[in-house]
């Protein structure tokens, strides 16, 4: 469901703030939190491709969204924690950075939580690797 290949953003597309981009990392990585301060271009870029990739690839599900309601596609209780970031970010985004996702479904971006647990499992190791070596490879 979830691309291995995140999108990579240079200085100038940057569209979420450190601030905002600490939140999205925490909202993926709850046990790895980072100071605001200490994030990096690459690290913020890293955070803004997270969340286009999830809020895209929960757009996606489209036709199956009632099935996953009822199941296991559910929004995170926490999404509140970066709803507000969510938002913000479809409102600055490039709308051409979403291949699934459109004007309509930007204007109230959701992430399911089997999409959030799939990308966390993904890119879990990137993120430790990061914190432990100050390297971000994804």
């Amino acid at each position: 469901m979830v691309s291995i290949d995140l999108r990579h953003f240079s200085r100038d597309e940057l569209r979420i703030s450190r601030e905002e981009a600490a939140r999205v990392l925490k909202f993926f990585f709850p046990d790895q939190p980072i100071p605001a301060g200490n994030l990096t271009d690459e690290d913020i870029g890293f955070a803004q491709a997270l969340l286009l990739e999830a809020i895209d690839r929960s757009n996606q599900m489209g036709y199956v969204r009632i099935l996953f309601d009822k199941f296991e596609g559910k929004l995170p209780v926490d999404f509140s924690f970066i709803k507000d970031v969510a938002s913000a970010f479809c409102k600055r985004a490039m709308s051409n950075w979403f291949n699934h996702a459109t004007g309509k479904d930007l204007a109230n971006p959701q992430i399911y939580t089997s999409v959030r647990n799939t990308i966390a499992v993904n890119f879990r190791s990137v993120w430790a690797i990061r914190l432990a070596t100050g390297e971000l490879t994804y």
